[in-house]
């Protein structure tokens, strides 16, 4: 069994998919597997992947049946994976070349952490760094403020960092269960880890995130699904801050907190409203 397991979901990827694969087999912690999740590509993203499995064993191949939705794909990994430490990485991601090496090496150093998260960068395709989005470490002394610092300050890319893999797993299906949708989906299986204070972040490991100019889901979303999707994400928000106990001065200032993220990380309350008035104007279709 490997050390460490990594999955990468793949729909209609073969732009990419070959840089993504390659980075991964030349990264300096060796002891890995890289399990790529086929989710109906059209496009020769499977063959792409098939090439890998067949020059480095290291690599396997699963093909889904049919397309079962890129948030069911990315959980889909979590099972085929085999080893107790995971994870994700996209079809059009790159990273630093110690990138593994780096993240392992801040889990093991901290026992009562199970996601170590990195440094991301925002690549537009002509390599140009759009955003640099650093770990920077809460100061604040008081636990509340602390953890409501880090939550406000963590980046939706933590997702493809190091985790646990059980975890990840109780995490993803525990606010799956209440926020079934794609979007936002990331930064809200991220928070169960900060609220229980057990994220180690640092610089040491770079993610590239490419700034796609062509989208392969669809951003076009109703308003009327957009109110229900920010309901639905409060609702899940507060079922995970509900699950911990908090001693009595530090519940309503993390619930504070707690309410502007889920504010911020899913669609904003103005955004909305545009939406929602161009549709009642005619501008764009509902």
């Amino acid at each position: 069994m490997a050390a460490v397991s990594i999955g990468v979901p793949v729909f209609n990827g073969a732009a990419t998919l070959r840089a993504a694969l390659e980075c991964l087999r030349v990264q300096t912690f060796t002891d890995i597997e890289i399990i790529v999740s086929d989710n109906g590509s059209t496009d020769g993203s499977r063959e792409i992947a098939a090439e890998f499995a067949d020059r480095d064993s290291r690599f396997r191949l699963v093909h889904q049946p049919e397309n079962i939705g890129a948030r069911n794909n990315f959980r889909a990994l979590i099972d085929l994976a085999s080893s107790d430490l995971f994870m994700w990485r996209a079809d059009d991601d790159l990273s630093s070349e110690d990138y593994v090496e780096v993240l392992k090496r801040l889990l093991d150093g901290h026992p009562n952490a199970y996601l170590a998260a990195p440094k991301s960068l925002l690549v537009a395709p002509d390599g140009t760094v759009q955003k640099i989005l650093a770990v920077e470490e809460s100061r604040a002394r008081w636990r509340p403020m602390h953890i409501g610092k880090t939550l406000l300050g963590a980046s939706p890319n933590w997702i493809y960092g190091l985790w646990k893999r059980e975890a990840l797993r109780v995490a993803m299906d525990d606010t799956g269960a209440i926020y079934p949708y794609l979007w936002a989906w990331d930064p809200l299986t991220v928070l169960p880890a900060v609220l229980d204070e057990a994220v180690v972040a640092g610089n040491g490991a770079v993610l590239f995130k490419l700034a796609s100019p062509t989208p392969r889901y669809s951003s076009r979303v109703p308003a009327r699904e957009m109110i229900t999707m920010r309901r639905v994400f409060r609702r899940a928000c507060l079922s995970e801050f509900g699950k911990r106990r908090w001693g009595w001065s530090e519940r309503p200032v993390l619930f504070v907190y707690v309410l502007r993220f889920a504010n911020l990380r899913v669609y904003r309350f103005f955004k909305m409203l545009r939406r929602y008035i161009r549709e009642k104007l005619g501008i764009i279709q509902a």
